[in-house]
This record gives C-alpha cells, sequence and structure tokens, in this order.
C-alpha cells in the first residue's frame, strides 16, 4: 500500500512540473508581452552604454519579448505596435551584432508603415550599418540614395545628399583637400 501512494504521488509530483513546463513554454498573452517590451526598451534608453553586459541582457529581453509577439500575436496588432516590435528587434539585433538582421527589421518597419514619422530613420540605420560597420559601400550608396528619392524633403535625406555629395568614398587626403580650399 505505502508503495501505491509513493508511486501515485511521485506521479502527481511529475505531471505538475510537466504541466508548469508546458506553461512556461507558451506565449503570453500579447498584451503583457507588449509592456514587458516597452518597459524593456524604455530600459534600455537609461543604460550606460559603457556598461556592454547589462545593455546585452536588455537586448537580449527585448529580443525575447519583441520574437513572441511577432510569431505569436502577429495578426492581434495594429500597424504601430508591430512597427514597434520590428523596431525593437532591429535594435536588438544590432546590440547583438547581428547587422543583417537588423537591416532586415529596419526594412520590414519601413516597409510596414512607409508614412510612419521613423521610417526615414529605419533607412537611414539601414545606410549607416551598411556604410560604417558592414562597410559595404555599394549597398550603403543605394540605402542612402533609396532614403533620398522617398523622403527628400526630411532632414535626414537632405544630410545624406550633403553626404553623398561631398564625404562619402573620399580619402582623408581628399577631405583635407577640401577644407584647406574652403578655410582659403
Amino acid at each position: 500500500m505505502r508503495k501505491i501512494i509513493l508511486f501515485t504521488f511521485s506521479l502527481l509530483i511529475l505531471t505538475s512540473c510537466n504541466e508548469q513546463i508546458a506553461k512556461d513554454d507558451s506565449s503570453l498573452p500579447w498584451s503583457i508581452s507588449m509592456k514587458k517590451l516597452k518597459e524593456s526598451e524604455s530600459l534600455l534608453t537609461k543604460i550606460n552604454p559603457m556598461n556592454k553586459g547589462v545593455v546585452i541582457k536588455t537586448a537580449n529581453q527585448i529580443e525575447k519579448y519583441a520574437t513572441d509577439l511577432y510569431l505569436n500575436h502577429k495578426k492581434e496588432m495594429d500597424t504601430i505596435s508591430l512597427e514597434f516590435v520590428l523596431e525593437c528587434l532591429a535594435k536588438s539585433a544590432e546590440i547583438q551584432s547581428n547587422y543583417n538582421d537588423a537591416i532586415d527589421f529596419f526594412i520590414d518597419a519601413q516597409k510596414l508603415n512607409p508614412s510612419s514619422e521613423k521610417a526615414p530613420a529605419y533607412l537611414h540605420n539601414v545606410a549607416r550599418i551598411f556604410d560604417h560597420v558592414l562597410e559595404d559601400k555599394n549597398m550603403a550608396r543605394l540605402s542612402y540614395q533609396k532614403l533620398i528619392k522617398l523622403y527628400p524633403e526630411h532632414p535626414l535625406s537632405k544630410n545624406a545628399k550633403l553626404y553623398l555629395d561631398n564625404v562619402f568614398d573620399k580619402s582623408e587626403e581628399d577631405l583635407l583637400n577640401m577644407i584647406k580650399e574652403n578655410n582659403s
């Protein structure tokens, strides 16, 4: 009899543990994930960027909540919420040095909501990553040109045009000569 009670008790414990694991594996309700994502993203702006461990840990949290939202709740969200999720995925990917993923997420966010006030910044970030991180000058130029074409009156486009015309792909010697000429 004692063995039967112990066996039953053990079975109950195992069943309870399996149910808890299943609950942990399921996604959170989208409103809770969104709240946690917003809290984590807000925290990221307050962290000293020199504290890389905390920055990476926070980026991992952002990625976790944003991925859950994107994979499990995409259809429940409005355009603004989904754009925010894509922006967060892009930021966390860039922090984690997953630059191609960051580029893809920035492009997806811009395409999702091309009239968003942040849309030009997404394209500028794509160009910046190609230019200064991946050092792919051809893709950087194309990305800056796309920004200029789609948002010609935006300040980032105007700066990109000046940059392409005067600085982009010029050697240090060319830049120094240009400065000397302007100061003469």
